[in-house]
């Protein structure tokens, strides 16, 4: 097994930084990570170690890192997320059988958005479907106009563009159902106890089993958190990933 931190090139001639982890599969899992998040965040790590240990090669990218030519995350939004996520899978079309993809939180609605051709099956962690109405209820977002920006406090403050707000805004929970319906590749939504979707009370993971038109998966993990780190989290997340996968090989 071996793993190269490899730099794709992406569609505005940025760089997309990753780990790409090999066993000689031909079988390869893209992750999607959530907001904030990176390649070297535990679940991010933790995921590359448990799929290649069973058959499937794993790449995990940066959506912004600190290289010179990479996006920012205060100059990131969902249309960057998107094409960053398509210029992954072209990287990879060639060289592998079959490409899945893993997608957390908001790479799940960039996921989604983006709507990829040619995958052979999608899991979304706890996907930030109708991110404004979490927003709304909470203190998360401060607003900085004169620098178009936002703070967003998460216990570690972060800056996000206005632009990535405002794109946001156009996805609540029926658009979300919207874009589902006119995915047809086989996918699954794992959804934890104290899921996102808890800010969202008009809504329910159950309403997308009727919105996506493919196969569909719907999990429910209880005693785990948005970023399933509550102990045994990841082991169980991984499994039901897993088994959805052989799932769709199969069929």
């Amino acid at each position: 097994m071996t793993e190269a931190y490899i730099r794709i090139q992406g569609s505005d001639q940025n760089g997309i930084y990753g780990k790409h982890t090999q066993s000689g599969s031909k079988k390869l899992i893209i992750h999607i990570h959530g907001m904030t998040h990176n390649m070297n965040y535990l679940l991010e790590v933790e995921s590359a170690a448990f799929f290649t240990a069973r058959g499937y090669d794993h790449y995990r990218p940066s959506l912004y890192s600190i290289e010179q030519d990479s996006r920012k995350l205060s100059n990131s939004t969902l249309s960057t997320h998107t094409r960053d996520i398509q210029s992954m899978i072209d990287y990879f079309a060639n060289d592998y059988d079959e490409i899945f993809i893993t997608a957390h939180s908001l790479g799940g609605l960039a996921t989604v958005i983006l709507n990829p051709q040619n995958i052979t099956a999608i899991s979304l962690w706890d996907p930030a479907f109708d991110v404004t109405h979490f927003w709304t209820r909470s203190t998360f977002l401060a607003h900085m106009p004169e620098r178009k920006q936002y703070q967003l406090d998460y216990g570690n403050i972060f800056v996000i563009s206005e632009e990535l707000v405002d794109e946001i805004k156009l996805y609540p929970d029926q658009k979300c159902q919207e874009l589902a319906a006119h995915i047809t590749t086989p996918a699954q939504m794992i959804i934890p106890q104290e899921s996102i979707f808890l800010a969202s009370p008009h809504t329910s993971p159950e309403s997308y089993a009727n919105a996506f038109k493919g196969d569909f998966d719907l999990q429910h993990m209880d005693k785990a958190n948005h970023t399933f780190s509550h102990a045994g989290n990841p082991d169980r997340l991984f499994n039901l990933t897993l088994d959805w996968f052989n799932r769709a090989l199969a069929a």
